[in-house]
């Protein structure tokens, strides 16, 4: 299931991805969603910004999603690659079962405007699995888009209280 988002800011690139990089950023995420992500490493190759993240959504996944997976809690390792000269982000979800019935990657671009930036978000789940995985394929895009959604509030929130978004 291929998706896209794109969300404008009143801001440069730059002072959207220090937002989106920023502590408190991650903290008002984390209350927001009910996803607590953990950095388990990260570094830099060639001017691009790699990091290995693990993901655990807090909230209780439904029924059908438990049994099919065998899973009582959704976690998953999340990598990106965020090259700033380019202003892209290539991410890839990992998940700890069913590798191989499972895949979720993207990129994240943002684009200078007019008034500020747009960012657009293209990504792919797929989920091959008799039956169910449609479901759970629109199920996971939905709390996908429900994130991001919450993610673009705080950061306009973010930026707003620093004064660099205008209403």
């Amino acid at each position: 299931m291929r998706f896209t988002m794109s969300h404008e800011f009143r801001c440069p690139p730059e002072k959207m991805w220090e937002v989106y990089e920023d502590d408190e950023f991650e903290r008002r995420l984390q209350e927001a969603t009910q996803v607590r992500r953990e950095v388990l490493e990260e570094r830099e190759e060639d001017g691009v910004q790699i990091k290995r993240l693990r993901c655990v959504a807090e909230k209780e996944l439904p029924k059908p999603m438990k049994m099919a997976l065998g899973i009582e809690q959704f976690e998953y390792e999340q990598e990106q690659r965020l090259d700033r000269k380019e202003n892209l982000l290539e991410w890839k979800v990992v998940t700890p079962f069913m590798t191989d019935r499972v895949h979720a990657a993207g990129t994240t671009r943002v684009e200078p405007t007019e008034r500020g930036c747009r960012r657009k978000v293209e990504g792919d789940i797929q989920v091959r699995l008799p039956l169910v995985g449609k479901k759970m394929e629109q199920n996971l895009a939905r709390r996908l888009q429900t994130s991001y959604e919450e993610a673009v509030d705080i950061a306009r929130e973010m930026l707003e209280e620093e004064g660099t978004e205008d209403e």
